[in-house]
């Protein structure tokens, strides 16, 4: 039997404009696409199917999500293929478990396992939703591991940080994979960067999220018969162009010319998303204007873009600071509402220069 297995699609990801956010359903049905034509008789959704930051806040975002991947998920249905779903972290939140995954299952669209498994004659898939008490899956584990039928095999299906990979930093892994034996496959998401590590196989995200992931995105297919795990790469969406200045090496002139410069040795490039970061220290004197950056891009045949400017100010003195901006204005800009009250009361007018200079600069390398 072969079966598809699919990484974090993060449906409607709200880290980018809406335009881009279409990029995801693509890249979803491009991955369902891929199963199906290297013929998979079943797909797993490995968790974060939902960015549900967006479907949460009102059911027109999440019609518009299901319209936009209804095909794929529409012929599924209708030629009777298992599409099989474990809850990743952003389908939790606001006292909705699993709510997405759950409309989904409601149509009749996929079956979601929550510590359960479900029967496919020649594999057994067990699957647990992320648990934010990672040191509870050793026993969910323990509740799912079975004697298997005769030539049956046994995947399990995870969404936890996953120990021993080359991606991910160790103080964030929650479970090691030598308490995760007794199958023969593992596929775990919410890494977002496809690797093997130990028995435990990564998809990855189907498309790029995070853009210093400049990973090759993919789907992964499990041959039953062979035990063995083949790995299918997706067409980009949309090629990712990443630009990066440091401030405190360049005039504001001098960034704006050099991403002109950067944009014209990309040419050949099609409908880019561009990524601009600026980071840096500069002096008082010198302002990075959002609006010139966004004048130059919008005279380039792009796709969308995004502009990621955090850059600090250059002080010789708390007094040079301050003729800057009034404290006053840096509360009101820092803290909203009631907790500009408690923001006042807590600092005091009467602190050390000092103290007001670092919190300025802090403020302001935070925006």
């Amino acid at each position: 039997m072969l079966i598809g297995v699919i990484g974090d699609a993060h449906l409607g990801c709200t880290d980018y404009s809406r335009k881009r956010r279409a990029d995801f359903s693509s890249a979803f049905c491009n991955a369902i696409k891929t199963c199906r034509e290297h013929g998979a008789e079943a797909i797993c959704l490995l968790g974060d199917v939902f960015d549900s930051a967006a479907t949460r806040r009102n059911v027109d975002a999440f019609a518009e999500l299901l319209r936009d991947v209804s095909e794929p998920l529409t012929n599924l249905k209708r030629n009777t293929v298992p599409l099989i779903a474990i809850p990743g972290n952003h389908e939790y939140g606001r006292g909705r478990e699993g709510g997405e995954l759950a409309v989904m299952e409601h149509l009749g669209f996929a079956q979601i396992l929550r510590g359960t498994d479900i029967d496919l004659g020649p594999v057994r898939i067990s699957g647990i939703p992320w648990q934010s008490s990672p040191a509870q899956i050793p026993e969910l584990i323990r509740q799912l591991r079975r004697e298997p039928a005769a030539r049956q095999r046994q995947v399990l299906l995870l969404h936890n940080f996953v120990a021993g990979g080359q991606f991910m930093p160790t103080d964030l892994c929650e479970i090691d994979p030598k308490e995760l034996d007794g199958f023969n496959q593992i596929f775990v998401g919410h890494h977002h960067v496809y690797e093997v590590i130990a028995h435990c196989t990564i998809p990855g995200s189907t498309e790029t999220q995070n853009m210093i992931d400049k990973s090759e995105k993919c789907i992964v297919l499990y041959d039953s018969d062979s035990d063995t795990v083949s790995r299918h790469f997706l067409p980009k969406t949309h090629e990712v162009l990443i630009f990066r200045y440091d401030i405190s090496n360049l005039s504001p002139q001098d960034v704006v010319n050099a991403l002109n410069c950067d944009l014209d040795s990309k040419a050949d490039s099609a409908q880019p998303f561009v990524y601009v970061e600026i980071r840096g220290t500069i002096s008082v004197s010198q302002v990075v204007s959002k609006a010139e950056l966004t004048a130059v891009l919008r005279e380039r045949d792009l796709f969308d873009y995004c502009i990621d400017v955090r850059y600090s100010t250059r002080s010789q003195s708390a007094r040079e600071s301050q003729r800057g901006a009034s404290i006053d204005q840096i509360l009101h800009r820092a803290f909203p509402g009631r907790e500009l009250g408690k923001a006042k009361q807590y600092l005091g007018y009467d602190e050390p220069e000092k103290l007001f200079a670092d919190i300025r600069e802090r403020i302001l390398s935070d925006n």
